[in-house]
């Protein structure tokens, strides 16, 4: 393998990383270390696709700013308190430069108090990430649901 293969094969794993880490912190409910995962002009979004109106719905999107205003004001709102898991498979990375697009398939079993775990969302994340200072960083995080009926609500991010 020439250098330039190993370089690409590096910076791929180096953004599936980042995919696999952002879970692990939503996972955890470190969202302070979660958005440290955005660049600075950052984007967040939950989109699904709604067949009584043939159109994409956004369910939310905000900047990197917006999302510090509303993870920051989290522990104050009414919550569920079941515990989340992302399982999430990459699917593809395309590299350009010091910019990347990444798509991984995701699931997130809920567990409720009881212990009793359940399949709560199912979707895909569409990234587009930029390298800054050595770093990968997500440009745009994008989750695509095919779950649109949700059991429980949840205002943290997916």
């Amino acid at each position: 393998m020439n250098a330039d293969a190993m370089t690409e094969l590096l910076e791929k794993d180096a953004v599936r990383d980042v995919i696999q880490r952002s879970a692990q912190l939503l996972d955890d409910e470190s969202l302070e270390g979660w958005l440290e995962l955005f660049a600075e002009d950052g984007t967040y979004e939950v989109s699904a696709y709604g067949t009584e109106i043939r159109s994409e719905m956004i369910w939310w999107q905000s900047s990197r700013a917006g999302l510090a205003k509303i993870l920051d004001e989290a522990p104050e709102h009414v919550r569920d308190p079941a515990k989340r898991l992302h399982l999430v498979t990459s699917i593809s990375v395309q590299l350009s430069g010091n910019q990347a697009e990444a798509l991984s398939h995701f699931q997130v079993v809920r567990t409720n108090s009881d212990g009793a775990s359940s399949l709560y969302v199912t979707g895909r994340y569409k990234d587009r990430l930029t390298k800054q200072n050595g770093s990968w960083l997500y440009a745009s995080h994008k989750a695509v649901l095919d779950t649109r009926m949700l059991d429980v609500f949840t205002h943290l991010p997916l």
